[in-house]
């Protein structure tokens, strides 16, 4: 049974692979005075910077999401008008971002990563109006939707990133769509729950980006 918990246990794997077992070494005059061969400066080594900005890019992910939705809502679901197509392309931007880091690490899968990770965006946006005009069929659709999605995305991150096994990518991609969609609906609601709860998504995504990270650095044998 998958667990959301499977990152967490990978991300302690990842802190003893990179770092050592700190109780494993004698205290001895040597081992206090001479570098070890796992000392690394974890502020500004290349794993951290990229753990950091794919903290920061997938936590403006969720808001740049929720932003585009709600402007969606206010324009009656008219995704040409003005501020909706600037808030989609926004978002849009982000998306790219994303890419980008990732490419950076694995230059063939930039472009995969785009494609696979823009395909998920209009799911949330057909939940949206699906909720809105009452229409369960299409509500239904985006859910199934997403549930495929987390499957291939986790399939296609663990093809490239060996060391992050699918099926714990799928269960964070699959609270990442939970998570999202009970703000969308408190948005729908007018309940002032919104916020907090687009909080939340927020924060899950910041350790979502600091599992694949860390999955990154273990799978490159860079110091996170």
């Amino acid at each position: 049974m998958r667990k959301t918990t499977a990152f967490a246990g990978l991300g302690l794997a990842v802190a003893l692979a990179l770092t050592g077992c700190a109780g494993a070494a004698t205290a001895t005059p040597e081992a206090t005075t001479s570098p070890s061969v796992h000392d690394h400066d974890t502020v500004n080594s290349a794993g951290a910077g990229l753990r950091a900005a794919l903290q920061g890019v997938l936590y403006d992910h969720v808001f740049l999401a929720g932003a585009a939705i709600h402007q969606a809502l206010q324009d009656g679901g008219d995704l040409t008008a003005p501020r909706t197509a600037a808030a989609i392309q926004t978002l849009d931007d982000n998306s790219v971002a994303v890419a980008k880091l990732v490419g950076s690490a694995y230059p063939d899968a930039e472009q995969p990563f785009l494609d696979s990770w823009r395909s998920h965006i209009p799911l949330f946006v057909e939940y949206t109006l699906g909720k809105v005009g009452n229409d369960q069929a299409k509500v239904a659709a985006a859910v199934a939707g997403l549930g495929d999605y987390a499957v291939a995305f986790g399939q296609l991150i663990h093809s490239v990133v060996p060391t992050l096994p699918a099926e714990a990518v799928q269960a964070e991609l699959e609270m990442h769509a939970t998570t999202l969609l009970a703000a969308i609906d408190a948005d729908i609601a007018g309940d002032p729950l919104y916020y907090s709860l687009l909080q939340a998504s927020a924060t899950h995504m910041q350790a979502t980006a600091a599992a694949l990270a860390g999955g990154i650095a273990v799978d490159k044998k860079i110091a996170l």
